[in-house]
């Protein structure tokens, strides 16, 4: 029996299967970790560039004498939004446009875009409230100057 125990205790064939079994779904948790985290930036960066080009969609349609509507500002920053090189998905983006409830300057239309994305989430047991965006920017549009 002692010397049974003696070659047990020396022997080490199996040792690296079993750190692999204990430490192999920590490993792969964190690496799933890394990933969502990954996602969730990538979604902030995309809403937060989103935000970014409507600005600019609306200070040229202005440019441009083209008045728009909140509709059309809602319907083009999804366009945005989908398309690369954003490539949010749209069953998880909400777009609201309202005029702000105060307007401080002259010939300026001034509107918040407000954004909110739920980022997918690829760990299924967990539940994040967390990994949703929230996002408003406030657009400033100048309207027609009046006619002299």
């Amino acid at each position: 029996m002692q010397l049974f125990l003696t070659r047990l205790q020396k022997d080490d064939r199996g040792v690296s299967a079993i750190e692999t079994a204990i430490l192999l779904p920590v490993l792969v948790t964190m690496l799933i970790g890394v990933l969502q985290i990954g996602l969730y930036l990538q979604a902030q960066n995309a809403v937060r560039s989103v935000g970014g080009e409507m600005s600019r969609f609306m200070t040229v349609e202005s440019q441009k004498h083209n008045q728009v509507t909140n509709q059309q500002i809602e319907d083009t920053a999804l366009g945005i939004a989908v398309s690369a090189p954003y490539i949010l998905k749209s069953s998880q983006l909400d777009i609201e446009v309202a005029d702000s409830t105060v307007q401080n300057i002259d010939r300026v239309r001034q509107v918040d875009v407000k954004m909110s994305y739920t980022v997918p989430n690829i760990l299924g047991f967990a539940d994040w409230d967390v990994m949703t965006i929230d996002y408003t920017r406030k657009a400033f549009i100048p309207l027609e100057p009046p006619a002299s």
